[in-house]
């Protein structure tokens, strides 16, 4: 008997781990996606034969160049490749082309880095140089000249290989008039044309001392194969303003999944040459990744909620407190993440044209930013979620702290338009002057979470007899008539650059050309003088000591009513997805996510099975995320940091 209860106990034991195993075992949902290739042309892997070591051939050792193998991974290593995404995007490029005239949206932006390379990346914790296109490079002791030996392994989509001649081509591409983008006319026309010292080896003099140009010629360009762009610019911009050009990087875009004006489609590489290096690690994990143009950002939530939308950045403050009382996101299977991180601010708020009347006037500009009351949008509509802009670099160390921190006040208003000229008012109250009324018209392309807000200036304006006509259009019609200086005031919101460049927005020439981000025609022979200091200064603390300069010049003219910022990104998502501890990159918005995030089989499985059953739920985390401000904390501790994710 006492053998027979013990057998019985084994057997209960045993029993119970099986159903204890059975229980952690969770099913995989299988990814029925496939990674796809355009490839034409079969070149032999690796270095051209007939090309030396000596020239960057096979055997190349890198004796006297620079090449750094220990740096910091982005992704994550336990990601899982297959599946697809879906996002959105506010409304459809004015072109597809990623340089030249009204290239520089939304869309493009995100999809150049997916689908183009520079020849050197930066890491993504210490911004130093790591490998990309090239593996090696040299900078000169006077820093005007650079050499880069481009990896021989690295091909194009079509199966040409990467040479020195496409970098060659690139650069003449960007300096070419014909492409109707003055900045990078001015800015590649700074170097010498670039030279081919052999099939991996190029080498480019720069024309001035500036501590950027080695950054702007390695990592700002992204190389596309001369066999394609070897066309004169103006060729280029009528060839290519619907099609893709095919790039280097993991990604591909083929005009037959490109709808225009309602979706487009981005396809992973199955040839990629680069998917193995170690700077790739848990990146570009989604076979297919589709941006539906939705432009109504209700229509945008309502979407997401049906899970038609995977993932989306939650731009009103309003709708991240109020509108995630539903079941999805009760029980977990949608979640919401605020993740704060370093992306740079840039300018938000209302633009003035300070080439035409009545804003060619600083009083009238004044008396307009007294009016744009940003703490009552704060408290009343945004609930108290953001921070007061006062500097072209909020939030940054490039913040001049003395600049004036313009408040409402609705008689100050008053006095400056009276100073101006403006006095008398008609008998409907608005304000007259040689016998025309004050009237001006604001285009804002943010549907109505913009017009809640924008009504109520309308309404302070009037108050001190001003009349403004509100006019509703797209983002795209919005860049072209700031590119064009077709406008009077215009709403708008920049992205930062985490290396401020000030002679892009305000520098020598940059007021006069159109199509430059100089929109309101900022000229000043102290700011062009400073852009030169800073340009050579390679001190940091220097450079920032400029930059506060500029920043307090160019901040007096008023040519913004400054807006609002966050330090943070605003990201929601349906729960099936993977990604590394950190979530997005230090310095990147919520557009990294495509290339970071990935298919987690399991996580999908359980998301599945909740959306079938609704009594099932799945864990919801901590919705403030703040990874990248506890590792900025170690740092000021003097801490190295290396990028470990613990996510499970």
């Amino acid at each position: 008997m006492k053998f027979k209860y013990i057998s019985f106990l084994l057997v209960i034991v045993l029993l119970s781990a099986a159903f204890s195993s059975c229980g952690k075992s969770k099913r995989k949902v299988i990814f029925d996606t496939k990674p796809v290739s355009i490839k034409t042309v079969d070149t032999p892997p690796g270095a051209d034969p007939s090309v030396s070591a000596e020239m960057g051939g096979e055997g190349f050792k890198g004796e006297g160049w620079i090449s750094k193998t220990d740096y910091n991974i982005l992704g994550d290593p336990n990601a899982v490749k297959g599946g697809s995404l879906i996002m959105s995007i506010p409304d459809f490029p004015a072109t597809l082309r990623t340089e030249g005239k009204d290239a520089n949206s939304y869309f493009n932006r995100m999809a150049q880095g997916m689908m183009y390379e520079p020849l050197l990346s930066l890491d993504p914790v210490t911004e130093e140089y790591i490998p990309a296109l090239a593996t090696h490079y040299k900078i000169s002791d006077d820093h005007m000249t650079f050499t880069f030996r481009i990896d021989p392994r690295a091909r194009w989509a079509d199966g040409k290989p990467v040479t020195s001649e496409d970098v060659i081509a690139t650069w003449k591409l960007m300096v070419d008039p014909g492409i109707l983008e003055a900045y990078s006319n001015i800015l590649y026309g700074t170097y010498e044309p670039p030279v081919a010292v052999s099939k991996y080896i190029v080498s480019v003099k720069s024309k001035e001392l500036n501590w950027r140009q080695f950054l702007y010629f390695a990592v700002s360009m992204r190389i596309m194969p001369a066999h394609y762009i070897g066309i004169s610019g103006k060729e280029y911009l009528e060839k290519y303003q619907f099609e893709f050009i095919p790039g280097s990087g993991p990604y591909m875009i083929d005009v037959k999944d490109v709808n225009k004006g309602q979706s487009i489609m981005i396809r992973r590489r199955s040839d990629y040459w680069a998917e193995k290096e170690k700077y790739n690690t848990g990146l570009f994990n989604f076979d297919l990744v589709r941006f539906e143009v939705v432009t109504d950002p209700s229509l945008e939530f309502e979407k997401f909620k049906k899970g038609e939308i995977d993932v989306i950045s939650v731009s009103r403050a309003q709708w991240w407190i109020e509108r995630f009382d539903f079941d999805e996101y009760k029980r977990g299977l949608v979640q919401k993440r605020r993740i704060f991180n370093e992306n740079p601010n840039g300018v938000s708020g209302i633009c003035f044209n300070m080439r035409k009347p009545p804003f060619d006037d600083i009083r009238v500009r004044q008396a307009f930013s007294h009016l744009y009351d940003r703490e009552k949008y704060n408290e009343k509509l945004f609930y108290n979620m953001y921070y007061p802009i006062y500097s072209f670099f909020p939030g940054s160390v490039y913040e001049n702290p003395n600049n004036p921190k313009v408040k409402f006040d609705i008689d100050k208003a008053q006095q400056l338009l009276a100073e101006a000229g403006w006095k008398d008012k008609n008998p409907d109250g608005y304000l007259l002057k040689n016998g025309k009324v004050f009237e001006v018209e604001l285009p804002f392309s943010g549907g109505p979470g913009q017009e809640r807000y924008l009504t109520v200036y309308q309404e302070d304006l009037k108050k001190v007899g001003v009349k403004l006509n509100l006019r509703q259009i797209d983002g795209t019609t919005n860049f072209k008539l700031g590119n064009e200086r077709n406008f009077t005031m215009l709403s708008m919101a920049w992205s930062g650059l985490r290396i401020p460049n000030p002679e892009s927005s305000m520098g020598p020439g940059t007021a006069d050309q159109p199509n430059t981000t100089n929109w309101n025609g900022i000229k000043d022979p102290r700011i062009d003088e400073l852009c030169k200091q800073y340009n050579v200064s390679f001190d940091k603390a220097e450079r920032i000591k400029i930059v506060r300069e500029i920043d307090a010049i160019a901040t007096a003219m008023q040519p913004y009513a400054f807006g609002w910022y966050g330090p943070y990104q605003r990201v929601a998502y349906h729960n099936k997805f993977g990604f590394p501890e950190w979530m997005l990159s230090r310095t990147d918005d919520f557009l990294i996510i495509p290339s970071m995030w990935y298919n987690d089989p399991v996580q999908a499985a359980e998301y599945e099975d909740a959306k079938k059953d609704n009594k099932l739920t799945m864990t919801q985390g901590e919705v403030d995320h703040k990874f990248w401000v506890n590792l900025k904390e170690r740092e000021d501790k003097g801490e190295k940091v290396i990028l470990t994710s613990n996510k499970k």
